[in-house]
């Protein structure tokens, strides 16, 4: 099986990260949210994968390649398609079969192969996970029946005016039919075009609710937020990297995650649900609470050091955004 990941876009609810890097690059739990979602593909038996680029593509190129967990190739768009369009654009590489379509920046541990099981099973021509969250207003809402057959589709509709709480997250498992519903060269969204089209159309269009975990990190609240939700998981990677130094006299909470190759000096504190990237130095009398960290070493990106007080703050290479509103 095939998947398309959207990784085109501009990520500017992320900026200022996102003015040097491009979301799918941006790191979730020191690794870029890409990998993740490439490694999850991989798991569910996707044998290849074409990647849509646009804002700073060459970056996600460099760095990916052809592929590690699932064979890799790039699908440049001179102009943003949609997410729909910019799928069209590659029905070729697709056609063969059904096929799934994730967003190159979200993290999940969806089962995929029970979701493309439901879609078979109801002889769908799409389907779309499901997940309930408590403010439905910056996603597509959707309302089914009894045996997941979408009733009706809300795209990003206001909190008071949404249908339900269970919202698209993005991930979709298609039949080359679609194609023939998205007009080629044009600029042509899911949730805003097809899905609407399909259901004034009667074509079977299907839901399956997911309660794994997910997470569209895609504001600089819900980035934070997401890496609180994860270092609460019980741990299934080193909690401290290779070749990473902590001085005795440091404290370090049980929940934090130290990258490779740090410096944490002798009176450091780092503190709560942090998260600590690659090659970041911590000096003596500085404390890091609720934060996230990261240069990236992997992307060329020299460590941070840290000297002072970061409480519920994003630090990446020369930008800080402090978040001091959240709660946990």
């Amino acid at each position: 099986m095939k998947a398309f990941i959207l990784a085109a876009g501009k990520g500017t609810r992320l900026r200022p990260f996102t003015d040097e890097i491009p979301k799918p690059l941006i790191p979730v739990m020191n690794q870029p949210v890409m990998a993740s979602v490439l490694a999850l593909c991989a798991v569910h038996g996707i044998e290849q994968a074409v990647v849509n680029l646009h804002y700073r593509g060459a970056q996600i190129e460099q760095y990916f390649g052809a592929g590690t967990a699932v064979p890799l190739q790039y699908s440049w768009e001179e102009q943003l398609l949609g997410t729909a369009g910019g799928v069209r654009r590659q029905a070729d590489f697709l056609s063969q079969g059904t096929f799934v379509v994730l967003s190159g920046d979200l993290v999940t541990n969806l089962d995929l192969t029970r979701l493309i099981e439901f879609h078979r099973e109801r002889g769908a021509m799409a389907t779309m996970a499901l997940k309930e969250v408590g403010d439905p207003a910056r996603f597509g809402v959707v309302v089914q029946d009894a045996l997941g057959r979408v009733q009706s589709f809300q795209e990003k509709p206001a909190r008071e005016q949404a249908k339900s709480r269970l919202v698209n997250t993005g991930i979709y498992v298609l039949e080359p039919e679609v194609f023939n519903l998205i007009p080629a060269g044009n600029f042509f969204d899911f949730g805003k075009d097809l899905f609407p089209l399909m259901l004034a159309r009667h074509l079977p269009l299907y839901a399956l609710e997911t309660g794994a975990y997910w997470s569209d990190a895609g504001t600089l609240a819900q980035y934070l937020y997401t890496h609180w939700d994860l270092l609460t998981q019980p741990s299934h990677f080193p909690r401290q990297g290779a070749d990473t130094i902590i001085e005795p006299g440091a404290i370090i909470s049980s929940n934090a995650l130290i990258g490779k190759n740090c410096y944490v000096q002798s009176g450091a504190q780092v503190l709560g649900y942090s998260c600590i990237g690659d090659g970041t130095v911590i000096q003596a009398g500085s404390r890091v609470l609720d934060s996230v960290v990261w240069a990236m070493e992997s992307l060329g990106r020299e460590g941070v050091t840290i000297a002072g007080e970061l409480v519920r703050t994003i630090q990446g290479g020369s930008h800080h955004v402090h978040l001091g509103n959240l709660h946990a």
